[in-house]
């Protein structure tokens, strides 16, 4: 396979690692008077959805913990399948496009680590989809 497609795999697990790491810290408490003041307030609005009662701050934690295990998982799931074999060309698309639009988010909402991973990533998985183009399918590399 690529190591361009192994590396966009790993930028995915490396941000998804990095998030949950942050969020742990970020649990241990912070020191800042305004980080828990917004906590605070975030603990204090609640509502319902689909019979459901959560704090918007439950919620945040859980997009974000969500998010951070599908990420080191659709890494993990790409590892996996180059490890099979040839990797569909279509794979390394799909990484590309999904790595694209995790950047667009990431330039509008994130600060620079998530960035430039997927950054990485966008170059890595389009670089692996262009020389599958070439060969038909991403190779195994040694």
């Amino acid at each position: 396979m690529s190591r361009t497609f192994l590396l966009g795999s790993w930028a995915w697990i490396a941000t998804g690692i990095g998030h949950l790491s942050i969020m742990g810290v970020m649990a241990l408490g912070d020191a800042d008077p305004a980080a828990d003041r917004a906590a605070t307030a975030a603990k204090g609005v609640t509502f319902a959805l689909g019979g459901v009662q959560r704090s918007l701050y439950e919620v945040d934690l859980g997009i974000n913990f969500v998010m951070s295990v599908a990420l080191v998982f659709g890494g993990l799931a790409c590892l996996v399948v180059a490890k099979a074999g040839p990797v569909p060309r279509a794979l390394a698309g799909l990484g590309c496009v999904t790595s694209l639009v995790l950047l667009a988010v990431a330039l509008v909402l994130l600060p620079s680590p998530p960035i430039v991973l997927f950054a990485v990533a966008a170059l890595a998985f389009g670089h692996a989809f262009v020389v599958a183009g070439q060969r038909g399918a991403v190779k195994a590399a040694g």
